[in-house]
């Protein structure tokens, strides 16, 4: 490694060593918490890009997460060579760095609707994501929902978003 990459190598140490301790023992600090809610943050966008693309291949209609991690068991067509949607080795929903997180699926698409679509059985309208602080304050700051129109929102306490229909729930602030 060259001598200018040190100091990048140890900051992306220091970070990950930050993120990872755990609140049972000690206090996070503030910039531990905003890390964590950049994190669950991320999960966020991850999924609601995953099942976006997802429905680009399923004739517009979304899936469940073992769909997105594992394709080919509810798309048979879909290449076995091809990647997945999303990583299948991560634990999507996992309690994570102090936040909990849900996948809320929306309504299931009728028979006619997976028909006309070509669409993989078992297809939804729509589907929610959730991230939420295990403990608002302690274990991270702010709670996040996206669902399947793209739509992401936030709520500033840290208390889980409602989900209505496979939709984030008004009030639900959007994050720009």
């Amino acid at each position: 490694m060259g001598v200018g990459k040190w100091p990048l190598a140890l900051a992306a140490v220091l970070t990950t060593a930050s993120l990872a301790q755990d609140p049972e023992t000690e206090t996070l600090d503030a910039e531990t918490l905003r890390g964590r809610d950049r994190s669950a943050l991320l999960d966020v966008r991850t999924v609601v890009m995953a099942g976006r693309a997802y429905a680009a291949a399923n004739g517009s209609l979304f899936g469940t997460l073992s769909c997105y991690t594992h394709p080919e068991t509810c798309r048979p067509d879909f290449p076995k060579d091809a990647a997945p949607f999303l990583d299948a080795s991560h634990d999507w929903l996992a309690v994570r760095l102090g936040y909990a997180r849900t996948f809320h699926p929306g309504p299931p698409a009728s028979e006619e609707e997976v028909q006309r679509a070509k669409a993989a059985p078992g297809s939804l309208k729509s589907f929610a994501f959730t991230v939420a602080p295990v403990k608002p304050g302690e274990t991270g700051l702010r709670a996040f929902c996206g669902d399947s129109s793209g739509r992401i929102c936030v709520s500033r306490n840290g208390s889980e978003p409602r989900v209505k229909d496979g939709r984030c729930a008004q009030p639900c602030p959007e994050l720009k």
